[in-house]
């Protein structure tokens, strides 16, 4: 599945620019088709090429003085969020993230664990293997690739196979170091921090969800639920225009 544009209606709300825009993305992302790992597997699509020099530090991606900061909220598991990840994100990393005028931060969240007692713990599998990799700033390409490679949710999917083939397929991390960064402590106090802020901000959560405001400060705007998304997308062409 390559990550092609399926929101152009929704998409109108903020402009006929973006629009312009999608169908560029969707045109080059048609001419490059899907893309394989050639040492496995592992679906990569076009994520590379996506994030290819977009400066990324720990839990962010995007350039540290952008003048606005999105806060997604994910569970690696969440169908919604996957989707959100293959028809939404690119459209905002090409024109926004990649022009300097917005940062984005995931914060990751394991709650679909929560669904089956005793369940194999997918969720938290893949996002400690996510913080690891944020310790090499490369968090954003194992998110992606594990949306693009997702699974049906507590089938036990997030194998250590698919793990170790996720993290060889991001060119430049250190594999082993991260495989063995992802099962020690040091990727807690990110997850807890995460969770911490989602209590705070959402009442109920529901994933994906989003805070966005000025870099820095207090974020103006929370956005989840059915509309989450056409609501973010009017938000933060409006803000980007004050």
């Amino acid at each position: 599945m390559r990550r092609d544009n399926k929101l152009a209606p929704l998409l109108a709300i903020v402009g006929g620019a973006i629009v312009l825009i999608v169908a560029i993305v969707v045109a080059s992302q048609i001419s490059n088709g899907s893309k394989k790992s050639n040492s496995s597997t592992i679906a990569t699509d076009s994520i590379a090429e996506m994030l290819s020099g977009i400066p990324q530090k720990g839990i962010a991606l995007g350039n540290s003085n952008a003048k606005l900061t999105l806060v997604e909220f994910a569970d690696p598991q969440c169908p919604g969020c996957g989707d959100f990840a293959k028809t939404v994100l690119p459209t905002l990393v090409q024109t926004y993230v990649r022009t300097g005028q917005l940062r984005i931060e995931y914060r990751g969240l394991h709650f679909i664990d929560s669904f089956v007692k005793n369940g194999p713990k997918d969720s938290e599998r893949l996002l400690r293997l996510a913080e690891a990799a944020g310790f090499q700033n490369r968090l954003w390409d194992i998110v992606e690739l594990e949306y693009e490679n997702q699974g049906t949710e507590n089938t036990g999917w997030a194998t250590d196979a698919l793990l170790k083939g996720l993290a060889q397929t991001v060119k430049g991390l250190n594999v082993s170091k991260v495989l063995a960064s992802a099962n020690t402590n040091a990727v807690v106090p990110n997850m807890e921090a995460a969770q911490t802020l989602a209590d705070q901000s959402f009442k109920p959560l529901s994933t994906p969800s989003f805070l966005l405001g000025p870099t820095g400060a207090k974020p103006t705007g929370k956005f989840t639920g059915q509309t989450a998304v056409s609501s973010l997308l009017n938000a933060l062409s409006s803000q980007l225009k004050k």
